[in-house]
């Protein structure tokens, strides 16, 4: 309505046609695009320098700002189709490389689009609405002419005054403006800037932050921040606090829409330090604590007992290779019994001798025959006679042969279960002797479990830090929001990140140690970049002497590869429990290195050497609490090799230390009388099953039937036969027929 009302006084005023629809125009340049860029300022800036009506121009812009929201999704899609035409990828990356044209936003779709179509419709608008004006003011005119005492309503009262192109005061008051936005933002910048820290600070950190003053300087581009506190958990005390922040910003990258800090310095850095400033933001909720990352550990393991345990219980429990051997041997022989009871039943039967025997007597009967014809006959069944022996014969031989292989096959069975119990013995010696190798190998197993703790919570670190670090670019929305558009980014003739901190220096005290580090080309695009994120770190005082500490962050691969080295000449732990240990009042040295691939896979080795350790074994009563006790009295320095592998939420932790030799050997002479008592009762045991098992295993092998004597009778009868067979040629007819 407002914008209607403006219209009908400004047709019916004295304003020449073009003013009236340069403003139109202009109004709907300005209301179809977004309030964004430096088209904006141009737009403006022509609306008070030329001599057109600016209450319609207003008017203008608000009534199609409306009909752009409107149409905001045509406008980013045409944006959207421009910016990715191939055709014109080269005059996007040429603007795209030039500083003026990208306070413009061009490559945004929706400025983009919305500003072609406004342009596009400004030219044929302007025309249309001077036509339209022309033959309104015509025909008005004539009703004028007709009704004269309208013209002393001052309805198109003629000026003999020419209206001129220019309006130099419209200039002037926009300088004006322009100068107090920008006096206003020189001298409420720095106040402006320190409440938006403190209170956006706070917010985000749910306790009271507190900031001395805040020093921006346009000119060189440079940010002080005096003094920072963050309030702790104690009144009157700050958990964290810093005497000076300063950043060098390259103003020339702001151009770019890209944030370039030269150089980042934290100075003065403290801990635990008293409050000096006064609170900024009153908070209710400044005492809450800050959440606390716990270190992950299973607690699964439990303290061994010194006590030796029953040697019959042992052997009970134990899974003993004695044991699955004779079962072994017992199935085997039980076999091979069954096997020659079959082949003594069945081959060396009286049945087959028999029939033998029975063919003998018919060549006996025949050769005792006056007949010629059967006496020739004869001969040639005594040479099948005899081929029939000669088989059976081998395959007597054969069974023999077979028969004396599972003869041997049993004597080895045999030895198998004269020998299992030593190696039985050995295995269960080495587990419960107290030797380093077996019940003593428990420090590795407690160290293992912390560490695992320790990666649990650098992995939390880590996965709160990598969205921050990582070098792909998020992806592309396809739907943007209404009233936002897409940024689309095209090629860098010289490629530069749009987040780069050059270097970053911080120094500070901790519990009166001193510490710097120094964070180089922190991006988040390093392949644009063509370095990794490198940071050193180092302290060296009364406390910790020679830490150091330094790494990488790589993305310039197809994968990410962080790498980490440490090291410290001397470092005190007051107190480091472990599951049923504690290590109390050491000095620990150090050196390592560690490399993660993709977030996930590790691989890293270090080496731990304590030193004036007190080393306390909880939960030990009996003899063991004397034991240990009095031998961890003796021992204040172990070393620790550590490795690391698998995954960060799955480590695999491998710890070797000769801390277990030392126990073991200190152990092992207060226990040397137990141990040996326990030795001998266990092959006491183990000798005493032997002998059940031997004698089981013979009578069971005792039982085969005699293979030998068997074969050794029934070839004793054939030979008999072959004899007795041999005789029927030499006398009788038969001899008397062959001389004939």
């Amino acid at each position: 309505m407002q914008f209607i009302l403006k219209l009908f006084r400004a047709l019916n005023s004295a304003q020449t046609p073009w003013q009236v629809t340069l403003a139109i125009t202009l109004g709907m340049i300005a209301g179809l695009t977004p309030l964004s860029g430096i088209q904006t300022v141009v737009i403006f800036f022509l609306a008070f320098l030329l001599n057109i009506h600016l209450g319609l121009f207003l008017a203008s812009s608000a009534f199609f700002a409306g009909i752009g929201y409107l149409f905001d999704p045509v406008f980013e899609q045409v944006g959207y189709m421009l910016l990715t035409s191939k055709g014109l990828s080269g005059l996007w990356t040429t603007w795209y490389n030039n500083g003026l044209m990208r306070l413009s936003y061009f490559n945004n779709t929706l400025v983009l689009g919305s500003t072609v179509i406004a342009i596009l419709a400004a030219v044929p608008l302007y025309f249309l609405l001077g036509w339209s004006i022309g033959h309104y003011r015509d025909a008005l005119g004539s009703i004028l002419s007709k009704f004269p005492r309208l013209g002393l309503f001052g309805i198109l009262q003629a000026s003999g005054k020419k209206d001129p192109l220019i309006r130099w005061w419209g200039a002037g008051v926009f300088a004006g403006v322009a100068a107090v936005i920008f006096a206003f933002t020189i001298f409420l910048a720095d106040p402006l800037a320190k409440w938006a820290l403190e209170s956006g600070a706070s917010q985000l950190l749910q306790r009271d932050v507190r900031v001395g003053s805040v020093d921006i300087s346009f000119g060189k581009g440079a940010v002080d921040i005096n003094r920072l506190e963050v309030a702790g958990s104690k009144e009157g005390f700050d958990a964290i606090s810093m005497e000076h922040i300063g950043f060098d910003i390259d103003l020339n990258a702001l151009l770019f829409n890209r944030t370039h800090i030269e150089k980042a310095a934290i100075n003065g850095m403290g801990f635990q330090t008293k409050a000096t400033l006064k609170k900024a933001v009153p908070r209710k909720d400044e005492d809450v604590p800050a959440q606390k990352l716990e270190e992950k550990s299973d607690g699964t393991f439990s303290m061994p007992t010194f006590e030796l345990p029953d040697p019959k219980q042992v052997l009970a429990n134990a899974n003993l290779k004695s044991v699955k051997v004779y079962e072994k041997a017992q199935a085997e022989v039980a076999r091979i019994r069954a096997k020659w009871d079959d082949v003594a039943k069945n081959e060396f039967s009286d049945k087959a001798l028999k029939e033998l025997e029975n063919d003998y007597k018919a060549l006996k009967r025949k050769a005792s025959s006056k007949d010629p014809g059967q006496l020739l006959q004869l001969k040639d069944d005594l040479k099948a006679f005899e081929r029939k022996l000669d088989q059976r014969e081998k395959q007597i031989k054969s069974l023999e042969k077979e028969f004396n292989t599972d003869q041997k096959r049993i004597e080895s069975l045999l030895a198998m279960i004269k020998n299992a119990p030593t190696q039985d013995f050995n295995h269960l010696k080495a587990k419960y002797s107290l030797d380093g190798k077996g019940a003593m190998n428990l420090v590795a197993i407690l160290f293992s479990e912390k560490v695992k703790g320790y990666v649990a919570m650098a992995d939390k670190y880590y996965t709160m830090l990598a969205p921050y670090i990582d070098n792909e670019p998020a992806p592309e929305e396809k739907l943007p929001p209404r009233g936002q558009g897409r940024w689309i980014k095209f090629a860098l003739k010289v490629p530069n990140p749009d987040l780069l901190i050059r270097k970053t220096e911080i120094d500070g005290i901790l519990d009166d140690q001193k510490f710097s580090a120094t964070i180089s080309d922190i991006t988040d695009r390093q392949k644009e970049l063509g370095r990794p994120i490198t940071f050193k770190a180092s302290s060296d005082g009364k406390q910790i002497r020679g830490l150091k500490l330094s790494g990488e962050d790589n993305r310039l691969g197809e994968g990410v590869v962080d790498r980490l080295s440490f090291s410290a000449k001397k470092f005190p732990l007051e107190e480091m429990a472990l599951s049923s240990m504690t290590l109390s009042n050491a000095a620990l040295a150090f050196n390592g290195d560690l490399v993660i691939n993709d977030a996930k896979a590790m691989n890293g080795k270090a080496n731990l050497r304590f030193r004036d350790a007190d080393i306390k074994m909880d939960n030990l009563e009996g003899q063991t609490a004397k034991v240990v006790s009095d031998v961890l009295k003796s021992i204040n320095r172990f070393n620790a090799d550590v490795t690391l592998g698998g995954e960060l939420d799955s480590p695999k932790v491998s710890v070797k230390t000769d801390l277990d030799k030392k126990l073991s050997s200190a152990l092992s002479a207060g226990l040397k009388k137990q141990t040996a008592r326990f030795e001998k009762d266990l092959k006491g045991l183990l000798d005493s099953q032997m002998k059940e098992q031997l004698g089981a295993f013979k009578g069971e092998a005792s039982n085969i039937a005699d293979i030998n004597a068997l074969a050794g009778s029934q070839s004793s009868a054939l030979g008999n036969l072959n004899s007795n067979a041999s005789g029927l040629i030499t006398g009788g007819g038969l001899k008397k027929l062959l001389k004939f």
